[in-house]
C-alpha cells in the first residue's frame, strides 16, 4: 500500500488537484490549457485586417485574398522544479514530541511538501500572468521571455485632473474608452472584466461620479467585498490581493497598487502552454505517449541517510494570442 501511494501517477493525480494559493489572474484570462509537444513555445499573434468582403457574381470564383494578419513568436518553455529531502530523523522527532494519535507519517509529509512545492509554482505562474498582462511576459530574475510590444494606447498614464484621485477625474468615461479602444481593434469581444490595484479601487470607490452610479450603501459594501460588478458595462472589476518575496526576502505586490487593467475577453485571447516533462516516469514525457497534465511529481528513497525525496515540476507559460485585448493603466 504504501509503495502504491508513492507511485508518479497517484502523486502527480494528487499534485495537480492542490489549490494553495489564489491565481485570479491565471483563472480568468488564461484559464485555456494548451500542451505543446517539444520545448520550444510557437504560437501566432493575431491582428485582424477587419476588412469588408466585395459582392461578386454568383458565376464568379470566390476572391483570394490575405489571411488575417499575424506574427509568429517562439520561446524556449520555462522549467520550475524543486525537490525536498524527508528524513527518517526527522519524522523520528516528529513522532517523539506528539500523541499516540497524532504521530507524523510519510505520506502526510510528502502531501504537505507537495502542497508547499505546488503554491511556489502557481506564484511563480501567477507572477508571469500579471507581467503579460503588462506587455511582457518576465520570469522572476527579470529576464523576458517574450515581448508583445504594446502600443502606446494600451499602456496609458493619466496626469493632472485625470488621475482618478482628483474631484474631476471621469473613471466611467475612461473605462468606456478603453473599452472602445480594445474592441475597435479586436474582432469578437466576448465581454470585459478588471482588475484593480488596492489604491486604485480606492479612488475608484470614493468618486463622486461612480458613487453616484453606484449608490453610496452599495458602494460601501462593494468596498468590503472587493469587487464592483457591473459599472460601465463591465462584468467585473475585481482588486486584487497578492504578495510574493524578492531574492532579497522582500515582500513585493503581484499587482500595482495605482493600476488599472482592461481585459477584453474572446474564444482565442490567450491561453497557458505548458511543454511536457523531461523524465522517464512522467505521463506524456519523453518515452511515454500518455496524456500528460500540467504538473508532475515523484517520490523515491534514499538508503542513507534514510529518508524519502519528493519532486514537483511543471513547465507552462501563460501567452496572449491577442495582445490587443488588454489595457494597462496607471490611474494614479
Amino acid at each position: 500500500m504504501l509503495d502504491s501511494a508513492f507511485k508518479a501517477r497517484n502523486l502527480t493525480a494528487a499534485i495537480n488537484t492542490m489549490r494553495p494559493v489564489k491565481t485570479p489572474v491565471l483563472d480568468a484570462v488564461f484559464a485555456r490549457k494548451s500542451r505543446q509537444d517539444g520545448d520550444l513555445f510557437g504560437w501566432d499573434v493575431k491582428f485582424s485586417a477587419r476588412r469588408l468582403l466585395p459582392n461578386i457574381r454568383v458565376e464568379a470564383p470566390a476572391t483570394v485574398r490575405d489571411k488575417v494578419g499575424a506574427k509568429f513568436v517562439t520561446c524556449s518553455a520555462p522549467r520550475f522544479a524543486e525537490k525536498r529531502f524527508i528524513s527518517a530523523a526527522s519524522l523520528n522527532s516528529a513522532r517523539a514530541f506528539g500523541s499516540e494519535f497524532e504521530k507524523a507519517t510519510i505520506e502526510q509529509k510528502v502531501a504537505e511538501n507537495q502542497f508547499d512545492m505546488r503554491g511556489d509554482v502557481d506564484r511563480t505562474r501567477e507572477f508571469m500572468a500579471v507581467k503579460a498582462l503588462q506587455g511582457q511576459v518576465v520570469d522572476e530574475a527579470g529576464t523576458v521571455l517574450v515581448d508583445y510590444g504594446f502600443a502606446a494606447g494600451q499602456k496609458p498614464v493619466l496626469e493632472g485632473e485625470a488621475v482618478w484621485t482628483h474631484a474631476n477625474s471621469d473613471p466611467i468615461g475612461n473605462i468606456r474608452a478603453w473599452k472602445k479602444l480594445i474592441a475597435d481593434s479586436m474582432d469578437g469581444v466576448d465581454g470585459f472584466l478588471a482588475f484593480c490595484g488596492g489604491s486604485a479601487m480606492t479612488a475608484l470607490l470614493k468618486n463622486a461620479s461612480v458613487r453616484a452610479l453606484l449608490g453610496y450603501q452599495k458602494g460601501a459594501a462593494i468596498a468590503e467585498a472587493g469587487q464592483v460588478t457591473r459599472l460601465a458595462g463591465l462584468g467585473d472589476i475585481q482588486e486584487y490581493f497578492g504578495t510574493y518575496k524578492n531574492s532579497a526576502g522582500a515582500t513585493q505586490q503581484l499587482f500595482p497598487e495605482d493600476v488599472f487593467c482592461l481585459v477584453g475577453l474572446s474564444a482565442d485571447h490567450g491561453a497557458e502552454l505548458y511543454a511536457p516533462i523531461v523524465d522517464l516516469k512522467a505521463a506524456g514525457g519523453v518515452g511515454n505517449a500518455l496524456p500528460a497534465e500540467v504538473f508532475f511529481s515523484k517520490s523515491w528513497e534514499e538508503e542513507e541517510p534514510s529518508g524519502r525525496w519528493v519532486k514537483a515540476e511543471a513547465r507552462p507559460l501563460p501567452i496572449l494570442y491577442r495582445p490587443d485585448c488588454v489595457v494597462w493603466a496607471d490611474v494614479l
